[in-house]
């Protein structure tokens, strides 16, 4: 890696005098100015801000602990993220801890090691109590998302309790009897514990109407689709709502395998190709999420606030997947 010593030794200079003239820092002659400059374009070299933040203890960096990379949802969020960081002059990094609360610890001590000013993480249990008093203590700011597990530091939630209530009472609403909702799990998730719960605002909507319904956990590591289909057949729902667009595009395999094209569906996680297909779906508030998430960064305070994003319910083609009928699988 190319330093400013080796900038200083082309120009002939001193480091210091390299790094001033970089940083266009005190009196620096035009032609050592210029002789700097053109040492580090012909060298490539790049200062580390990490390096000069340090220095200076205003580090501005955030880092994003993703939990599970095959959920898309993450990364279209991530565009958003990054692009308002970039506008605060801070720096994004991206970590990933697989829903393995191990590996989760793991990202903890790189971020902290890093010196990053705030970690937004997805939590799957709570065996990380101890890592993140540990980067509390060492002034970070530890926010957790779309789960609410740890009751002491602040957290920004999706409602999907409303989110699905708001699914589960447009399919009965079309008359719809048999409801299916495929939730989501995860080796160490500890599903009772998580809040909020997708099966509570499916419960509201369904309890004490005549209606059968039916919840199944899904789990979205080493899943088998054998047992997905059966459990579907068996159960033969009329209306479905799936927890994630992975849980989602698998329930809408089986759908267009077996050409039941007249069961109304209804997905979390809306996205482009949901929507080419006009396929209904539970959006979440982006723009609103990375507002909150800039709020949480840039405001100072010691109070543990709780957030609920909003979520809108997307309908196209009341709810059916006749446009995929041609689909061949």
């Amino acid at each position: 890696m190319i330093t400013i010593k080796d900038v200083a030794s082309r120009a002939n200079v001193s480091p210091s005098t390299a790094s001033r003239a970089l940083r266009r820092i005190g009196y620096i002659s035009k032609e050592t100015h210029d002789s700097v400059f053109r040492a580090a374009s012909e060298l490539g070299y790049i200062a580390n801000s990490t390096a000069q933040q340090l220095k200076k203890n205003t580090v501005k960096t955030v880092g994003f602990i993703i939990s599970d990379s095959n959920n898309e949802y993450y990364f279209s969020i991530l565009t958003d993220i990054q692009k308002m960081l970039n506008e605060n002059g801070m720096n994004l990094i991206i970590a990933f801890s697989s829903e393995n609360p191990v590996d989760e610890e793991t990202c903890f001590r790189s971020l902290i090691a890093s010196r990053v000013s705030a970690i937004f993480f997805t939590p799957t249990n709570k065996q990380n109590a101890e890592i993140i008093r540990i980067a509390k203590k060492n002034g970070i700011k530890v926010v957790q998302l779309f789960r609410d597990i740890y009751e002491d530091i602040d957290t920004i939630i999706n409602d999907d309790e409303s989110g699905c209530r708001q699914a589960a009472e447009e399919l009965l609403t079309l008359g719809c009897k048999k409801l299916l909702l495929v939730d989501v799990e995860y080796r160490y998730l500890e599903s009772d514990k998580v809040r909020p719960d997708r099966s509570t605002g499916f419960l509201q909507a369904v309890n004490g109407r005549d209606v059968q319904y039916r919840i199944l956990r899904f789990p979205l590591v080493d899943y088998d689709t054998a047992v997905l289909a059966s459990e579907i057949d068996g159960f033969s729902p009329d209306g479905i709502i799936t927890a994630t667009n992975v849980a989602g595009l698998e329930v809408l395999s089986h759908i267009i395998r077996r050409r039941l094209t007249s069961v109304r569906f209804i997905t979390f996680d809306d996205n482009r190709w949901l929507q080419f297909f006009s396929i209904s779906a539970i959006r979440q508030n982006t723009e609103i999420l990375t507002k909150t998430i800039e709020e949480t960064i840039c405001t100072d305070t010691d109070e543990i606030r709780k957030i609920r994003i909003p979520q809108a319910l997307v309908l196209r083609d009341s709810c059916t997947v006749e446009s995929l009928k041609d689909i061949h699988i």
